[in-house]
């Protein structure tokens, strides 16, 4: 079986199709499966426990959502984006995410700044050991932490729609020599200017964080053209 299946959960029967779609959704926003990686129904049925039939609609819904493509043959994949589409993708994130920690500036608790430096700190603790699932995992719910103080229930469904876009390249920065220092310094910055209740300072750390981790991201091959 694929490393990247296995960390899927076996489903139960109840609401059993709202429950594939979400667990399929979360690993692509977490990079559990890489550009151009293909997904077949009777793979990911098997790994979850459930017949093809949920899977075969999952899949389509993603594919509405622009997460998945269909191929020839009504096979599905993770879609291989060119530079332009991602350097476009990798804007709008900036603009959106920048746009919601400079929110969250305003409305952050104490309690919360204290767990986002706690997950900065085990990001740094995974990068020094190699643990590539556990530092995006911690990327995922420092940035997340912050999009929720934001307050706002507008934002973070769109926030998480250009998540399930960048998620699978999210995913090669581990892959891709030297990245941790800047995303950690990012962060910390970031941390600071949400304790300060500097909107500005945060917009402008998150929004380098992302342009930061793109640099990296775009001297990959896992693109199109």
């Amino acid at each position: 079986m694929s490393a990247d299946l296995e960390e899927l959960t076996p489903q139960v029967r109840q609401t059993l199709q709202e429950r594939v779609y979400r667990e399929i959704r979360l690993a692509l926003m977490k990079g559990r499966f890489l550009p151009g990686r293909a997904l077949t129904i009777r793979a990911l049925a098997g790994v979850l426990g459930t017949s093809s039939m949920p899977v075969r609609e999952a899949l389509r819904q993603l594919v509405a959502e622009k997460a998945l493509v269909m191929n020839a043959g009504r096979s599905f994949a993770v879609p291989l984006l060119t530079h332009t589409q991602y350097r476009d993708l990798v804007r709008i994130r900036a603009e959106v995410e920048g746009y919601a920690a400079a929110q969250a500036a305003t409305r952050i608790s104490p309690a919360t700044v204290s767990k986002l430096r706690a997950l900065n700190k085990a990001m740094t603790a995974a990068s020094k050991d190699g643990d590539r699932n556990s530092y995006i995992l911690r990327n995922q719910e420092f940035h997340f932490l912050i999009y929720d103080a934001s307050g706002s229930t507008v934002i973070k469904p769109i926030i998480e729609s250009l998540w399930l876009q960048a998620g699978p390249y999210l995913a090669l920065l581990f892959d891709e020599g030297p990245h941790a220092k800047s995303t950690l310094d990012r962060h910390e910055g970031a941390v600071e200017a949400l304790k300060n209740a500097d909107a500005r300072a945060a917009r402008a750390m998150i929004a380098g964080d992302i342009a930061d981790c793109a640099e990296i991201i775009l001297a990959s091959r896992q693109f199109s053209d």
